[in-house]
C-alpha cells in the first residue's frame, strides 16, 4: 500500500524538538528513531544524524547498503563495516567533525526499557563518543523522536489502519479452523500464512513471532507473553491469540480470546467483566486525558468488579512505525502519568486479566485518541469468541 510521507516535513517536526531543547545534532540509535528518519527497515546497527541547521544521514552496515539507497529517501546514506577506520562510529564521527559540529550540543539516545531491541545507546559507545569529541557535549534526548513521532499523520494513521485489517483477517481465519486438537503452533501458523498473504512484511513482537496460549498456559498469573507451544488444543479450554503484522514500517497489534465449547459460569464471568473493563478502556482513551486519568477510570473498573488482583496493572502502549511500541504506556508512574492524549496519537489498548485454573484473556487492539473517546482501528470485538466444541 502507497501512502504520502512528507519526510522533509517530519524532519522539522524532529528539528522543532531539538531546538526546544538546545539540542543541535542528534545520533538516533533506536529502532524508533532509524525507521521514523530513514523511511526503511534499518535492521543492522546504524545511526541516523539529523542536524538543526539541515543535515540529515544515516550510517548502516555496508551489506545493506545499496538496499537502503534504493528504499530509504534520504540522499546521505554511508556504508560501514567492522574494519578499522570504517567502523559505525569511525563514519559517524567523520561525519559530526566535517559538520563542524565536534563541539556542539549533542543529543544522544540513553536509557532503559523493558523491551529487549530498542536500540539505547550502548556504555561503550557513550565512552566512545566522549574519548572522540572530547568538546562536545552528549546530552540525554530520547524526548525528541519520542515527541516527534507521538501524533500520527495522515498517511500513518493510513497505513497503521492496513495493518489492523490484516490481523481482523488473521483472527478470522483462525476462527475459523480452530478445534480440537491443533496444537498452539499450529493456530499461530494460520494466522500467520494469512498475514503474509495480505502483504505484512514482519512479525514484530518481542516474543518473535504471533503468540498463542491454551488452558492452562493461557490463564497463569499476569500472564501477559505467551509463544505458542506444541499443546493440544482440549475441548473447555479457552485461548488466546495474538498477531503483529507490519504494513510498510508500520505496526498493528491484536489479541483476541476464545473458547471450545460452553463456558462455565466462572469463565462467563470473567469474560463479562473482561468486555465491560475493555470498553472503558477503549473510552477513557480519549484527548485531553492524561495517561494517570485513563489508568485510573480503568482500574476503578476492575477493581469493582473484583478482578484487580488478576489484572496486570497496565493497560496499554504506544504505536507506530517500526520500534515505536513505548510511549507513552498507559502505566501508573512518574514516566507517563502526566503526559497528555492528543488527537491522532495511537495507543494499543491493553488488558490482560487471568484467574489460575478458570480462564486468561487478553485485549491488544491499536486505539486512535479523538476529542470523543478512542477508535478502534481493528474491527474484531473485544469480546470472548465461542466456538463450538
Amino acid at each position: 500500500m502507497d501512502v504520502f510521507i512528507d519526510y522533509p516535513k517530519r524532519l522539522e517536526k524532529i528539528r522543532g524538538q531539538m531546538r526546544a531543547s538546545g539540542i543541535d545534532l542528534l545520533i538516533g540509535t533506536r529502532t524508533v528513531s532509524l525507521s521514523y528518519v530513514a523511511g526503511a527497515f534499518v535492521p543492522w546497527r546504524s545511526t541516523v544524524l539529523v542536524s538543526t541547521d539541515g543535515y540529515a544521514s544515516l550510517t548502516t552496515l555496508l551489506i545493506d547498503l545499496e538496499r537502503m539507497k534504493h528504499e530509504s529517501w534520504l540522499s546521505n546514506i554511508h556504508g560501514y563495516a567492522p574494519l578499522p577506520g570504517m567502523d559505525l562510529w569511525d563514519v559517524t564521527v567523520h561525519q559530526i567533525r566535517s559538520l563542524n559540529l565536534d563541539k556542539a550540543r549533542i543529543g544522544v539516545e540513553v536509557g532503559h526499557s523493558p523491551r529487549g531491541n530498542t536500540g539505547y545507546l550502548f556504555s561503550t559507545e557513550f565512552d566512545l563518543l566522549r574519548q572522540a569529541l572530547p568538546d562536545a557535549a552528549l546530552v540525554p534526548a530520547n524526548h525528541v523522536m519520542d515527541r516527534a513521532s507521538y501524533v500520527k499523520e495522515p498517511g500513518e494513521i493510513a497505513l497503521m489502519r492496513q495493518a489492523a485489517a490484516m490481523a481482523d483477517s488473521a483472527v478470522e481465519r483462525v476462527k475459523e479452523a480452530l478445534c480440537v486438537g491443533m496444537t498452539e503452533a499450529e493456530i499461530a501458523g494460520i494466522g500467520e500464512m494469512e498475514l503474509r498473504r495480505l502483504g505484512s512484511s514482519y512479525h514484530w513482537a518481542v516474543t518473535g513471532s504471533s503468540e498463542v496460549a491454551s488452558g492452562e498456559r493461557a490463564c497463569w498469573a499476569m500472564n501477559g507473553t505467551t509463544p505458542p507451544s506444541t499443546k493440544l488444543v482440549q475441548k473447555g479450554e479457552n485461548i488466546i491469540v495474538d498477531f503483529h503484522p507490519c504494513c510498510n514500517l508500520y505496526y498493528s497489534d491484536l489479541a483476541h480470546n476464545f473458547i471450545i465449547g460452553k463456558p462455565n459460569a466462572e469463565q462467563a464471568r470473567l469474560a463479562d467483566a473482561f468486555a465491560r473493563t475493555a470498553e472503558t478502556l477503549v473510552n477513557a482513551l480519549k484527548a485531553g486525558s492524561t495517561v494517570g486519568q485513563v489508568f485510573r477510570a480503568v482500574h476503578d473498573t476492575v477493581s469493582g468488579l473484583g478482578y484487580a488482583g488478576f489484572t496486570i496493572p497496565s493497560f496499554g502502549h504506544g504505536l507506530g512505525v517500526m520500534g515505536h511500541e513505548w510511549y507513552p504506556a498507559i502505566v501508573d508512574n512518574d514516566e507517563f502519568r502526566d503526559v497528555v492524549l492528543e488527537e491522532n496519537a495511537v495507543e494499543v489498548a491493553f488488558l490482560a486479566m487471568a484467574v489460575p485454573g478458570v480462564c486468561g484473556m487478553r485485549l491488544e487492539t491499536p486505539v486512535r485518541v479523538t476529542v470523543h473517546g478512542g477508535e478502534m482501528l481493528c474491527a474484531t470485538e473485544p469480546v470472548l469468541t465461542v466456538i463450538d466444541g
